[in-house]
């Protein structure tokens, strides 16, 4: 579906008069291209701005994974020089922030502020207005929860439609792009759970096939040579098996054959994976879900919205 993916928490917190259910949702913070956008200067200026006001609001985002885009923009509509000393620049800016799809551009929410800045040159005069950007801005937080209400509920409608895809990807293999379109489902989705039961049956097909190509390609290294080169070979890719694949046991068996069988100089220092009875296991295949949904957006094509995201 997109591009990109992330995770954006909103909260609501006692200091706030608007109350928003607590919610994971792939958002960003990005940047367009156009007369409107804030200069590539300032941006990083700005960015940590924004990150800081979503925080304060009860918003996080995973770094590297967005469907949806905090876009922000500005116009100048007023500026002038006080004659000092020392000289000073006063700004009046008009900022706008908007919630859009990355994938489509299409609006989902927009909030408007006017702030006014001043500092010893434009740029200084810029940055001070940005920092009067605060959470106590009238309509800030009503435009968070709206944004939040707004994903959710494009999820709610899109939910059925992203898992059947998911299944369907599943079936031919396509095992990380399944992964990145169900992980896309926000927590607070209706479907949350029917996607993270898709998730685990996902991932246990990956880790089964990945297991069953590790296996194969073990069983020819030592078929073709007994000797220790291969052994060491063969050993090092069974030991990439990962303990809940199906072919697991049958990794167990064939290093068991291998030292056996081995040249008696052979160094072992290779053992297999096994499992941590002090980790959680549903924990720990939903964190490499995650990373594998990450790695697969990361290698997406750009989009035609073209934002750039600013994860730090």
């Amino acid at each position: 579906m997109k591009k990109y993916i992330a995770s954006f928490i909103i909260a609501c917190t006692t200091a706030l008069s608007v109350q928003a259910q607590e919610c994971s949702l792939p958002i960003g913070i990005a940047f367009q291209s156009g007369a409107s956008a804030i200069p590539v200067s300032y941006q990083r200026v700005v960015a940590g701005k924004l990150r800081q006001l979503l925080t304060t609001n009860g918003v996080s985002a995973m770094a590297g994974l967005h469907s949806f885009a905090l876009v922000p923009e500005y116009e100048i509509i007023g500026k002038s020089i006080t004659a000092g000393p020392p000289r000073q620049t006063v700004c009046q800016i008009q900022f706008n922030l908007k919630v859009l799809n990355a994938d489509d551009g299409v609006v989902f929410s927009a909030y408007t502020t006017q702030l006014d800045g001043v500092g010893q040159s434009d740029a200084a005069a810029f940055s001070d207005a940005v920092k009067r950007l605060t959470p106590r801005h009238q309509g800030l937080s009503d435009f968070i929860a709206q944004s939040q209400k707004k994903i959710v509920a494009y999820y709610d409608a899109q939910a059925d439609r992203i898992i059947a895809r998911a299944k369907m990807l599943d079936q031919t293999r396509k095992y990380d792009e399944a992964i990145y379109e169900l992980l896309i489902i926000p927590e607070c989705a209706a479907a949350y759970d029917r996607a993270l039961s898709c998730v685990k049956e996902v991932w246990q097909h990956r880790i089964n096939t990945e297991g069953e190509r590790l296996l194969t390609k073990a069983v020819a290294v030592w078929s073709g040579r007994t000797n220790s080169d291969a052994a060491i070979e063969a050993a090092n890719l069974l030991a990439e098996i990962d303990p809940e694949s199906s072919s697991y046991e049958a990794a167990i068996k064939l290093l068991e054959e291998i030292k056996e069988k081995a040249e008696l100089n052979t160094p072992w220092d290779i053992t297999l994976k096994v499992m941590d009875d002090n980790i959680d296991m549903e924990q720990r295949r939903l964190d490499a879900s995650k990373e594998v949904a990450k790695a697969f957006a990361e290698n997406m094509p750009q989009t035609e919205t073209k934002l750039l995201f600013l994860d730090k």
